[in-house]
């Protein structure tokens, strides 16, 4: 989905919005791990700063997704900002690229597919829980531990020092 900005530079205009949902996206990048439910609902305010354009960006999306404790498939809401730069003057040289995050202006247009699905892929969480307090599987059976304790001894309260001797008596004949 591509933003057309040409009207916007040219005018006397320093603050453009723009509202939508994203129901496709093209895309150069690996995206086959995302699992993402369309719509993406984006909310878009574009500033123009003299030599550049600011993009002040909002993003809504779910995606299909297991907790990374119990397993137990669940759907994931997130929400995201960013901030990125344009430049508008070719000879204009960025002041710290590692403090913000600058795009190129091809045809004074913002690709926002391309610019919302990376924010998506940097921005999504390395760990997913259906719950904060999700106790997970247990080690031994694999029983999930959210529907009740199992029947597996607990042997974690066991000093080392004595675990060689925790076989003794298994193999006794009387």
């Amino acid at each position: 989905m591509r933003l057309d900005l040409k009207n916007f530079i040219s005018s006397d205009e320093t603050v453009l919005r723009d509202k939508g949902e994203l129901d496709s996206y093209q895309t150069d990048y690996d995206t086959a791990d995302l699992n993402l439910i369309m719509p993406i609902k984006y909310d878009a305010v574009i500033y123009h700063m003299g030599k550049e354009l600011m993009l002040d960006l909002n993003i809504e999306y779910k995606y299909n997704t297991q907790c990374d404790r119990c397993l137990k498939p669940i759907i994931k809401c997130e929400s995201s900002e960013l901030k990125a730069y344009f430049k508008l003057d070719n000879e204009l040289e960025y002041e710290d690229p590692a403090d913000a995050q600058y795009f190129d202006l091809v045809n004074q247009e913002i690709e926002l597919d391309d610019i919302i699905i990376s924010q998506i892929i940097t921005d999504k969480p390395f760990k997913n829980l259906c719950d904060d307090n999700c106790e997970g599987l247990c080690p031994k059976c694999g029983k999930n531990l959210n529907d009740g304790p199992c029947d597996c001894v607990d042997d974690s309260n066991i000093d080392l020092r004595f675990e060689k001797i925790l076989d003794l008596f298994n193999d006794e004949e009387v």
